[in-house]
């Protein structure tokens, strides 16, 4: 009974220190792939904001991210002021993020993304056509891998809208980002 204590421990103290390796060795890696694949609640918003805030990772890209999760906690807010409040603070991240990396593709689609979800009337939409501008000359900057597959696909099926962008450009995406028609 105490070898099996001992090595139940054992495995527990071991998984403990990978998953904490891994969560620091590719933070941005986790974060992705939670947005992208976690449909939300008002808790796993809150949950997933601050996790960001508790990484205190200061790069573009999790700036990005960190404006995502406050567009969701917006999302879930029934109070009007909170909801301004998110969305304001998601859009500063944002300039920010898109400032100090100006060709990241990754950057611009979020900041696309939840612009175009923000009602027009709250004049928090401007960047949209400078963003899909940015994203269709830095397409090569993606990297799949790195993306994985499924949101590079996600990526490209957006961006391929109609409501987005025309059909050569459509074609164009789908055939940088490898995606079928």
């Amino acid at each position: 009974m105490r070898k099996l204590n001992i090595l139940f421990l054992s495995i527990f103290f071991i998984s403990g220190i990978s998953q904490g390796y891994a969560q620091t060795e590719n933070p941005i890696k986790e974060i992705r792939n939670e947005l992208f694949y976690t449909e939300f609640n008002f808790d796993k918003c809150l949950n997933y904001y601050n996790r960001i805030v508790e990484l205190n990772i200061k790069s573009p890209i999790m700036q990005a991210y960190q404006a995502a999760a406050q567009s969701l906690m917006a999302k879930h807010s029934w109070n009007p002021v909170n909801k301004y409040t998110y969305l304001k603070e998601a859009q500063e991240l944002l300039n920010r993020a898109v400032k100090e990396d100006t060709e990241n593709p990754e950057i611009r689609f979020l900041r696309l993304y939840i612009q175009r979800s923000i009602p027009s009337y709250m004049g928090m939409s401007k960047d949209i056509a400078e963003d899909k501008a940015a994203i269709l000359a830095n397409l090569d900057k993606l990297n799949i891998q790195e993306l994985g597959e499924d949101i590079a696909a996600y990526i490209a099926r957006y961006m391929a809208s109609d409501e987005i962008t025309t059909d050569p450009e459509a074609r164009l995406i789908k055939q940088k980002l490898q995606v079928a028609n």
